[in-house]
């Protein structure tokens, strides 16, 4: 009997020290390195006020009042003036419409049926993505008004090693980027930095109304754009 004890107890201390080991494995888990939100954001809105170009998709959910975008895909420039041609989804007359559209020159041209284009105008009066690039009512300033930003997570987005952000953004920098939303105070906003120099954003999406949301996402920074004006 006495090695019977002795050999369970042996058995119950190698039993408790593989236990301890195993606790001792995961509790040393590394948990995710994420940076400190304002790093990135910092990095990002020097970025962002340089960028030349880029390719813009916008996808918008749920419904804003004055926003017939539902969807945008394109190739946006600031240089020599800015411009941007692409094809949209929008909201007309109650049904869900893909155009091909140009902004050039503050003028939105739109053509419902391939090349056949109609002068619609200025684009401030539907939606003039161009604002986009503009360093001072643009993306960049968005980022610039940004508080309570927190790092959440490291995501891939379009193959781009991101930080996820989360904050506020003012009403002013959401009306000059969006006015169709008409925000009266912070409105919750996540955006997603790329985590390799020059940090450039790679999304952004802000949330004005419960079930509503306007998403941004850019890729090709600086790749060159021409953008001609069709023939009306």
């Amino acid at each position: 009997m006495p090695t019977c004890r002795r050999m369970f107890a042996v058995l119950a201390a190698l039993l408790a020290s593989a236990a301890l080991f195993v606790s001792g494995c995961s509790a040393s888990k590394p948990a995710e390195n994420l940076p400190d939100a304002p790093g990135p954001l910092q990095q990002s809105i020097q970025a962002t006020k340089a960028l030349k170009s880029a390719h813009l998709e916008i996808t918008v959910n749920g419904k804003i009042d004055g926003l017939p975008v539902k969807k945008l895909s394109g190739d946006l420039t600031n240089v020599p003036s800015v411009a941007i041609s692409g094809n949209s989804t929008i909201s007309m007359g109650g049904s869900d419409v893909d155009i091909q559209l140009v902004v050039l020159e503050g003028t939105l041209f739109a053509a419902l049926t391939p090349n056949n284009w109609l002068d619609m105008g200025p684009a401030a009066d539907i939606y003039d993505p161009s604002v986009i690039l503009n360093p001072d009512t643009g993306l960049a300033n968005m980022l610039n008004s940004i508080s309570d930003a927190k790092s959440q997570a490291s995501e891939t987005i379009n193959g781009v090693n991101t930080v996820r952000i989360a904050g506020k953004v003012t009403a002013d920098a959401v009306n000059k980027l969006i006015p169709q939303i008409k925000a009266t105070g912070p409105i919750p906003a996540t955006v997603w930095i790329g985590k390799d120099d020059p940090h450039q954003l790679v999304q952004a999406k802000v949330d004005p109304s419960e079930g509503s949301s306007v998403q941004l996402t850019l890729s090709d920074w600086d790749k060159p754009v021409t953008v001609t004006k069709p023939a009306v």
